[in-house]
């Protein structure tokens, strides 16, 4: 029976084809388990490592040379307990200076995926202005001082990883400490008027900061954040640009900070901005 025999043969060759097809897959299976297995944490170590994301702790002091721009407004003092102050309130305003050196101080520490961290800025600037006292004719000198201490602690989170860079989302608050100094005279003014006024407050501030390594030990981020509460609003813009040595990195950037806050007799609209230079040390 011829033709059975043929049809037995094929039968044979298409069952060792498909075990041989069978075989081909299985073994394609298994080296790509095997390919996965072994190079996949490698992989994702070596991704991990390229987005400059690494657990530790951080240390940063930076020195900054501040300008103030803006407004700033003082009640005067009260005349024999009457409740009659004068002035009523005088605003100065000012235009940006890039004229006093300010100092911040930074601190994180980054686990696998959160961070917590603290900031610190101290400064104290001093600039002319023209005044604008209120329902009385405008002054022709004025010197105004700010003297301020802003504290922030915060927690993040790094919510997205590309292949370089990473961004963090955070939240916390921020505190402020500040003394404002008004010195007003000329125009109608027979003698020299000045104000002294300390305020402290607080605000909750949210932002996001993106950060990326551009090889070659060169790093760099941009944080952006915004926060309300006693101010009417408050935000900030912090750039920076950094070169990575064993121990650390030399860091330089610009920062602007504003704030906004104001009450019946005090009144405080400002932008403190200028570059900044620093040193980062990793642990």
């Amino acid at each position: 029976m011829p033709g059975a025999t043929n049809n037995v043969a094929t039968t044979n060759v298409e069952k060792n084809d498909l075990r041989l097809i069978g075989a081909c897959r299985a073994g394609f299976v298994a080296r790509a388990l095997v390919t996965l297995v072994v190079f996949a944490p490698a992989t994702l170590q070596a991704e991990e490592r390229s987005t400059g994301w690494e657990p530790g702790f951080t240390l940063a002091p930076y020195g900054w040379l501040a300008g103030l721009d803006g407004t700033m407004g003082s009640k005067g003092d009260d005349l024999d307990g009457g409740g009659i102050s004068f002035p009523p309130r005088f605003d100065v305003s000012t235009d940006e200076e890039w004229s006093e050196i300010g100092f911040m101080f930074y601190g994180e520490w980054r686990g696998d995926r959160w961070t917590a961290f603290f900031d610190s800025v101290w400064a104290n600037v001093s600039q002319d202005g023209d005044v604008k006292l209120t329902n009385l004719l405008p002054a022709s000198n004025a010197e105004v001082t700010f003297d301020g201490n802003i504290y922030q602690i915060g927690l993040g989170y790094r919510l997205f990883d590309w292949e370089r860079s990473f961004l963090t989302v955070y939240g916390g608050g921020r505190y402020y400490d500040i003394e404002s100094k008004i010195e007003a005279q000329g125009g109608i003014l027979p003698n020299k008027i000045e104000t002294s006024t300390t305020r402290s407050w607080t605000d909750a501030v949210f932002g996001a900061r993106w950060s990326y390594d551009f090889g070659r030990h060169w790093n760099g981020f941009v944080l952006a954040d915004y926060g309300f509460g006693d101010s009417e609003s408050v935000w900030q813009i912090f750039a920076s640009l950094g070169y990575e040595f064993s121990w650390g990195s030399l860091m330089g950037g610009y920062r602007y900070m504003s704030l906004d806050y104001e009450t019946d007799s005090y009144k405080i609209n400002i932008d403190l901005s200028g570059p900044l230079l620093g040193a980062s040390f990793t642990f």
